[in-house]
């Protein structure tokens, strides 16, 4: 949603940007992470996503320390009023807030959101992303285990397409004569994805291993009975169990040999292989960020640093972008400078990461999680936010 990627490009020294202040340990990790030989190495769109799965690791690292410190030797509890009730959703939700009130500030103050037309997508999108929140929260909101997956799943669709942007922004894409036809065929990638993951969830269903959750109230399919149904009891024979598996799994995979042999003739290519090689590095971020799902739920049991990793992967993004093409003139105004330069932006990024997390401190041990804040800081606020971040995004661009 930040308008940094229409203007002409130049080489960047991420050492020099990140290492100004003194190296520790730490340091010279990210350091390895951030030269330009890194990007020679491997290209700029694949360097900056592996930076950005460093950096969403280590602030979530950083984040478990504090939740320990704040369990095991505060001895705060129960974890309803603590200042980190889990790792991975605080920092989610006090790095990502920021990240969606400065992409709105910069939609609604770019140049291209002044005409009437684009005023009027950015109102409409506005007032569906308020519906969608409505209908979140008639069906039960946070408290609804669906209805959250679906947020994530929508989620999922607003980072690919993101990351695809990254990667025909920064240059590093293949020669595409069909624009057109592109962003079909990325359209067509990210629903293949989106169905996959769906089919990763769901195909083992048949082995009863959702039965009790399905029982449960809070999924909001209690009601139904789904649990009951011999599939999702498990009690079907062990051949059928073995099809329910294998089968969506076997379309899925078809999914993919037909978009992308019909992609590979679209765009003029001999066969899938060369097609791939040539746009290796968008296939390299998209299934990346599935793998990223994947570790998220691995390593936490939950799936908040996806959305973490995509507000890491656009301040990478964006700060790269404006160190390219820094303004050629000292920008006036504060407004100005934060919207166009890179130590700007940082500033309004980090400074308002800060100022959400003192303030949730504040809220948390002074205020005792007083209503009158929950709106904005309270962890099932959260999904409100992300809904309307997501929907105002599909403004055109």
């Amino acid at each position: 949603m930040l308008s940094t990627r229409h203007r002409t490009r130049h080489p960047v020294c991420w050492s020099e940007v990140l290492m100004s202040n003194g190296t520790d340990s730490a340091a010279v990790l990210a350091a390895t992470l951030s030269d330009r030989s890194l990007n020679a190495r491997l290209g700029v769109t694949r360097a900056n996503f592996l930076r950005a799965a460093f950096w969403t690791a280590l602030i979530v690292f950083v984040f478990w320390c504090g939740y320990q410190i704040e369990r095991n030797v505060l001895h705060r509890g129960p974890a309803n009023i603590r200042y980190i009730r889990e790792a991975s959703e605080a920092a989610m939700r006090y790095i990502t807030i920021p990240h969606i009130v400065i992409g709105f500030l910069f939609l609604v103050s770019s140049k291209n959101n002044r005409s009437t037309r684009q005023r009027l997508w950015t109102v409409g999108l506005l007032a569906a992303g308020a519906g969608l929140c409505v209908l979140y929260r008639l069906g039960g909101g946070p408290t609804d285990v669906v209805l959250s997956a679906g947020v994530y799943f929508y989620f999922l669709v607003h980072e690919l397409r993101d990351e695809a942007m990254f990667y025909t922004v920064l240059g590093e894409a293949a020669p595409i004569p069909d624009k057109a036809a592109f962003r079909r065929f990325v359209r067509a990638m990210i629903a293949l994805i989106i169905v996959s993951l769906a089919v990763v969830v769901i195909a083992p269903a048949s082995f009863g291993i959702y039965a009790e959750k399905l029982r449960a109230k809070a999924t909001g399919l209690a009601s139904l009975q789904l649990a009951e149904t011999a599939w999702l009891q498990g009690s079907l024979p062990l051949p059928v169990k073995i099809a329910c598996c294998v089968l969506p799994i076997a379309a899925v995979a078809a999914g993919y040999a037909v978009v992308l042999r019909k992609y590979a003739r679209v765009f003029g290519y001999a066969d899938v292989k060369s097609f791939a090689e040539a746009h290796a590095k968008l296939f390299f971020v998209m299934f990346g960020v599935a793998a990223v799902l994947g570790m998220a739920l691995l390593l936490t049991q939950r799936a908040y640093s996806l959305i973490l990793f995509h507000v890491v992967a656009w301040y990478i993004f964006a700060s790269y972008q404006f160190t390219r093409y820094a303004p050629k003139e000292k920008p006036t105004g504060l407004w100005t400078w934060m919207r166009t330069t890179t130590a700007g932006f940082r500033t309004l990024h980090i400074g308002m990461a800060a100022a959400l997390m003192i303030l949730g401190l504040v809220w948390t041990l002074g205020m005792n999680q007083h209503a009158a804040l929950a709106w904005l800081l309270a962890p099932e606020s959260f999904l409100y936010w992300t809904l309307m971040h997501i929907t105002v995004s599909f403004v055109p661009r």
